[in-house]
């Protein structure tokens, strides 16, 4: 199995303004090619303020602050009567995440995860109405839908591509004195039904009392590739002491997720 470990802009990107990041090279990478000393991850899964729903930005705030669908104006109403608009009859359960004179974004928790198989497993339902196309009597674009689906909120990892993390059945399981874990890497970008031998990024480990947090990364296929389920990769998790008793999670999802065994889509 390959090991990976953080380099290049996607890591400076992802882990800028964490302390303790001493013992990396010019390249940011550490010397021993493990992830650089400190490099961690914060208890939310996320270093910034903003998380994705696929290919949407969702600022932390809206999730934890956000003010219920029930308030929406004249013009969160309006665009929610917009062309291709799916009805809404439950806005207590949406919380607004923009509502402006171009845009209303509205987000959800669903009541149960959806689990997709792989290791990707859906909480959230995200609806996107936009301004656009030809004029309306009032001289402007109409609303329109612009995306509407389920997703995961995960950490946005820059120039590198998401992947679904799940323990290597064909491996032994992890246990108090492992140090090196193995895991398979589900990339979800197109990438020509190939594996991801040599593009895996290890971004971030984070142990602390109860968890070791890591972020991990997919390096995107250069050029022209074609859309097909991808094969699982395989890799090692290196970890600077044995885990313990502590559960190995996935922070690359908000909030951080249990690395385990891959379930059967459809399953709770």
């Amino acid at each position: 199995m390959a090991r990976v470990m953080a380099t290049g802009a996607a890591a400076a990107l992802l882990l800028a303004g964490l302390a303790g990041c001493g013992g990396a090279g010019p390249d940011g990478k550490a010397a021993d090619g493990k992830a650089a000393a400190g490099t961690g991850v914060d208890g939310t899964g996320v270093d910034g303020k903003i998380v994705m729903c696929h290919f949407s930005e969702v600022p932390l705030w809206a999730l934890r602050e956000g003010r219920p669908a029930t308030e929406l104006g004249p013009v969160g109403r309006a665009a929610l009567k917009g062309t291709e608009v799916r009805r809404i009859d439950d806005l207590d359960t949406w919380t607004v995440v923009e509502e402006s004179h171009t845009r209303l974004a509205l987000i959800r928790e669903l009541a149960r995860p959806q689990v997709q198989g792989d290791g990707m497993v859906f909480t959230h339902e995200f609806l996107d109405v936009e301004r656009f196309g030809d004029p309306d009597a009032d001289g402007r674009p109409g609303w329109h839908s612009r995306a509407s689906g389920r997703c995961d909120l995960r950490r946005d990892l820059g120039e590198l591509g998401v992947a679904d993390v799940t323990l290597d059945p064909a491996a032994p399981p992890p246990g108090p004195d492992s140090r090196r874990i193995s895991v398979l890497v589900h990339e979800r970008d197109c990438a020509s039904g190939q594996r991801a031998d040599g593009r895996i990024r290890l971004l971030g480990v984070e142990p602390t009392a109860a968890e070791v947090r890591v972020v991990l990364g997919v390096r995107r296929v250069d050029g022209y590739v074609t859309c097909q389920p991808n094969p699982a990769t395989p890799f090692t998790v290196e970890l600077d002491e044995p885990l313990g008793e502590r559960v190995l999670t996935d922070a690359s999802v908000y909030p951080p997720r249990p690395i385990s065994l891959p379930v059967t889509a459809g399953r709770p």
